[in-house]
């Protein structure tokens, strides 16, 4: 990855601190083994994977270095969350939020920091925050349509 932000040091630094790395040559006409592995169809394709090798998440085509780093850490929360661990992704949602506010990944985490925050809890409170969130930051996302029933939740 030696173009667009892939090539800023401190994408690059953040690449290497917080995962593993791996990246492999695409030949669109005979498909690599890794290719066709994981389903590779354009590049770049991002896949976040945990420890086992289970894929968190995953986003095509390049992106600006705010967003990318928002899907990192959106990968980073989902992994955490997947496995059940739901307090402890909420830091890694809300940093997107709060670092990346603007990035396309953040509709999703505010949703998803909803999710963890009510199973977490099970105060269903924290669902309407998430639907108030989302209806106010990021009102024509997909992620604020999925919230809306949890409009009826009273605060």
């Amino acid at each position: 990855m030696n173009t667009g932000p892939y090539s800023e040091s401190t994408v690059a630094a953040f690449l290497n601190e917080q995962f593993v790395p791996v990246r492999t040559l695409c030949i669109w006409d005979s498909p690599t083994e890794m290719m066709r592995r994981f389903r590779v169809q354009w590049t770049p394709t991002f896949l976040v994977h945990d420890p086992e090798g289970a894929e968190h998440h995953r986003f095509v085509g390049y992106v600006p270095a705010d967003d990318l780093f928002a899907h990192l850490w959106l990968g980073r929360a989902k992994i955490l969350y997947d496995s059940g661990r739901h307090a402890e992704s909420i830091p890694f949602f809300e940093n997107v939020l709060l670092r990346h506010p603007a990035a396309g990944a953040a509709p999703e985490a505010a949703f998803l920091r909803g999710v963890a925050g009510f199973k977490s809890t099970h105060d269903p409170k924290e669902l309407r925050k998430a639907f108030d969130l989302l209806v106010a930051r990021y009102p024509q996302s997909e992620w604020a349509r999925r919230a809306d029933p949890y409009s009826a939740i009273p605060l």
